[in-house]
């Protein structure tokens, strides 16, 4: 059958734009409550207004920006509500993979998901805290992805954004940052032993502690919102 569509060997400037802008944002670099102004964006990125439009509505339906009729787009702001949510619904979401996972697991598994708690090791020792973050969602993010459970996977994804900007406040209340890195063993013991009710109760408290400091961050930040367009780095 001949092709209908082209091979894409490049990224549009559409997903260029909308990697740009969502790093940016969960990255700290456009706060809450910033107002994003499409030809500002535009002219930063030497691109287009399209691609820029385009890359704010999908980032609206992901929830990081907010549209407001004849007042403009604005980075979402999030309350302990929003915390709350994302992560008891990142904890039903996870509690599954881990009771599919225990029949699954293996020693290779547990070799991989074990260096992945070294990375983070390294990366504390270093007082890297963003690596420590970015290592912490990749043990979770494995976790799911050993499930071969593709719609458990794709509905952390969806959420894997809004943990990320969560832990952005985490990592900044966590000292030293150790103590973010031995929360995960208890959860790979858990594993070794393939005891699913261990295993949900440590990931329990693993997550409960996550979100005892990241409301104790939250609440101690007393920021007042700008509405000051940020610049965004150029790929």
């Amino acid at each position: 059958m001949d092709a209908i569509l082209k091979e894409q060997k490049r990224p549009t400037l559409m997903a260029q734009a909308l990697t740009q802008i969502r790093e940016a944002i969960i990255s700290g670099k456009l706060k809450p409550g910033d107002r994003l102004v499409e030809s500002q964006l535009a002219d930063q990125m030497q691109i287009s207004r399209f691609p820029i439009r385009e890359a704010l509505r999908y980032l609206e339906k992901e929830g990081l920006v907010k549209n407001i009729p004849f007042k403009g787009t604005y980075v979402s702001k999030f309350t302990e509500r929003d915390m709350e949510e994302v992560f008891s619904l990142r904890g039903a979401i996870e509690g599954l993979a881990l009771q599919i996972l225990i029949n699954r697991i293996d020693d290779e598994k547990l070799v991989t998901l074990e260096s992945i708690i070294r990375d983070m090791e390294t990366s504390a020792s270093n007082q890297d805290a963003a690596k420590v973050v970015a290592h912490d969602l990749r043990f979770h993010r494995t976790i799911c992805e050993m499930t071969g459970h593709r719609k458990l996977l794709f509905f952390w994804e969806t959420l894997e954004n809004h943990i990320y900007l969560f832990l952005t406040i985490e990592k900044k209340v966590y000292n030293p940052p150790e103590r973010y890195v031995v929360t995960h063993y208890p959860i790979l013991e858990a594993l070794k032993k393939k005891d699913s009710e261990l295993a949900l109760a440590r990931l329990r408290i693993h997550l409960e502690d996550a979100m005892t400091q990241i409301k104790t961050g939250f609440l101690s930040k007393n920021e007042t919102p700008t509405h000051t367009q940020k610049k965004v780095d150029a790929a």
